[in-house]
């Protein structure tokens, strides 16, 4: 991602001191310390004046959700007790909790910056069940069907197939806890974009890149299937249409080989 930002003049900076948002187990324990887990880089951000870019889907939910809940003066109270513990306060500044997506799919003309196209390379978008929901938090395009990722891989030069499945959960917060169950919906999300003829599914979240590709020999082992389908987070997919090296983006060190991805645009 930071390499791709680069190479498209968006200038990054690392928050400082920044720690987990929680993600789905703190709020699970506690409303209100999994709130401020998340506000904690909120504040972080506001110190340092810059919006919040988020990477990760779950980080990107659970900070927006943050954000909101600061803007409610009852939780804020609640939330800056807890924080005002660790030394950090929360100031009246306003920042924006955006996430990857959005940013390349709002804040730019992509098009312009194609030097690769992927032409003939099928892709299904993946979005996940934290990305673009709930509604009044993220603002989508549409929470049930965006098309903000899509219309990104078409403008690399990308097929997107009709992934009915894009919003569906991937099982990913209860791959420790119910991991039959998280095995079976992801089952269900490689079946879908294998029947589709994809050629690499591509995400934004780090946690369904860790169920649909890390999991992916362990679902082939169970169920007697095969798949041997590339994961591709949505930053990879566009640093080969920019004409960046594969090993510059990480592609030879996936569990999935990304090689018939490679094979397929001649590269």
């Amino acid at each position: 991602t930071q390499v791709v930002m680069q190479e498209l003049g968006i200038e990054l900076e690392e928050l400082q001191d920044w720690s987990c948002c929680g993600g789905s187990v703190a709020a699970s324990v506690s409303h209100d310390v999994g709130l401020a887990m998340a506000a904690r880089n909120v504040a972080l951000a506001q110190k340092q004046n810059l919006d919040l870019l988020a990477s990760c889907s779950g980080c990107y939910n659970k900070s927006a959700r943050a954000a909101k809940a600061l803007e409610n003066e009852t939780e804020k109270q609640k939330i800056t007790a807890i924080l005002s513990d660790m030394g950090i306060s929360i100031s009246d500044s306003h920042i924006q909790v955006r996430n990857v997506v959005d940013v390349l799919a709002n804040d730019l003309d992509l098009t312009s910056h194609i030097t690769r196209p992927l032409n003939g390379l099928k892709v299904a978008c993946y979005y996940g069940c934290l990305l673009t929901r709930p509604a009044d938090i993220t603002g989508w395009d549409s929470p049930i069907f965006p098309m903000s990722m899509d219309r990104l891989a078409q403008a690399c030069g990308a097929e997107v197939v009709d992934f009915r499945s894009k919003t569906k959960c991937c099982g990913g917060p209860i791959l420790v806890s119910k991991q039959e169950v998280a095995f079976e919906l992801t089952k269900q999300l490689l079946d879908e974009a294998q029947s589709l003829g994809a050629d690499c599914i591509v995400l934004a979240c780090p946690l369904c890149a860790t169920n649909l590709e890390l999991r992916q020999p362990e679902i082939e082992k169970k169920y007697s299937v095969s798949y041997q389908l590339p994961i591709l987070y949505i930053t990879e997919l566009i640093g080969l249409a920019l004409g960046l090296r594969p090993g510059k983006l990480g592609l030879n060190k996936h569990i999935v080989s990304t090689q018939s991805v490679l094979a397929k645009l001649g590269i």
